[in-house]
C-alpha cells in the first residue's frame, strides 16, 4: 500500500491528509497519508522519514532546507530554478526533488479564471512559496515584485510599495501574518492605497486566519485552500501516476473542504 505524507512544523490545521484521501477514492489507488511532524529536520531525520514514506510534501518551514541534505537526490528542473522543494519521491530508495507548488498556482489560476488585466502582482514575503509563485509568474510572463523585511536579491523593502500604487493588481500573502500565532499581526502596508487592486491570495487557509479581514467585499478574495488543492493533484499524480486532471476533482474536493473549515 502506498504511504505517503507531509512533513513540516507545526501542523496544526492541515488540509491536505483530507485531500488526499479524496484522491485516493477518486482513483480507487490504496494508499494512506498522515502528518510528520518535525521542527528541525536533518540528514538522519530524512534518511528516517524515506525508509517510511514512499513519497511526502514539505511545507514551512522546510522547502530549502531539504535542498541541502542529500547529495544524491535528483532535483526536478523547477527545483533547480525556484531553489524550493514541496514534493518527494522515494524511488529506488533515492529521493526524486519537485517543486508542484508554482504549478499548482498556475493550475489554481485557470481554476478561477482570473485576468492581471495589464496589472503587477505584490508578493509578500520571501520564502521558498513565494520562489514558487514568483517562477510560475515569470513564466506567464507576469510582473511581479517581492516584498520582504528581511532584503534578498530581486526584493523590495515595505518602504518602496507606495511607489508601485497604482501599478498593483494583485496581492499574494506568502507570510504567516494571519495565521496563529500571527493573526493580529500586521504589515506596514495601508491596503487602501492600492487603487487598483482587484484580486488577494492568502496562502494561509481556516477560519482562524486574519490577513483577508483588511480588504471589503469589492476585492477578489481567496485563501490558500484552492492553491492546496492543485499542487496536492499535481504530487499525487507524480506519487502514482494517476494522471488525474486537476478540473476533474476540484470543484468536488474543495466544496468538501470549504464545509469542515
Amino acid at each position: 500500500m502506498n504511504k505517503f505524507g507531509v512533513l513540516g512544523w507545526p501542523l496544526t490545521n492541515t488540509f491536505s491528509p483530507q485531500i488526499h484521501e479524496l484522491l485516493f477514492v477518486h482513483t480507487g489507488i490504496k494508499g494512506s497519508y498522515s502528518s510528520i511532524r518535525e521542527e528541525n529536520i536533518n540528514q538522519e531525520t530524512i534518511l528516517k522519514i524515506n525508509q517510511g514514506f514512499d513519497g511526502y510534501n514539505i511545507t514551512i518551514p522546510h522547502k530549502e532546507k531539504i535542498l541541502n541534505l542529500d547529495n544524491t537526490a535528483i532535483l526536478s528542473k523547477s527545483v533547480l530554478e525556484i531553489g524550493a522543494c514541496n514534493t518527494v519521491l522515494i524511488k529506488n530508495s533515492r529521493m526524486y526533488l519537485f517543486n508542484t507548488d508554482f504549478s499548482g498556482f498556475r493550475d489554481f489560476l485557470d481554476m478561477i479564471d482570473h485576468n492581471f488585466n495589464n496589472k503587477e502582482v505584490l508578493i509578500l514575503g520571501s520564502g521558498g512559496s513565494s520562489k514558487a509563485i514568483a517562477y510560475s509568474l515569470k513564466l506567464l510572463n507576469i510582473k511581479y515584485h517581492i516584498v520582504s523585511r528581511s532584503l534578498r536579491d530581486n526584493t523590495i523593502s515595505y518602504n518602496d510599495v507606495p511607489n508601485l500604487s497604482s501599478k498593483i493588481g494583485m496581492v499574494i500573502n506568502t507570510t504567516p501574518v494571519g495565521m496563529p500565532p500571527y493573526e493580529n499581526a500586521e504589515l506596514p502596508i495601508k491596503w487602501h492605497e492600492l487603487v487598483n487592486l482587484q484580486t488577494v491570495i492568502n496562502l494561509g487557509y481556516g477560519p482562524e486566519n486574519t490577513f483577508l479581514n483588511n480588504f471589503d467585499n469589492s476585492i477578489l478574495k481567496y485563501d490558500g485552500l484552492g492553491m492546496l488543492i492543485c499542487q496536492a493533484i499535481e504530487s499525487f499524480n507524480i506519487w502514482t501516476s494517476a494522471a488525474v486532471s486537476t478540473s476533474s476533482i476540484y470543484g468536488e474536493v474543495l466544496n468538501k473542504l470549504e464545509g469542515e473549515k
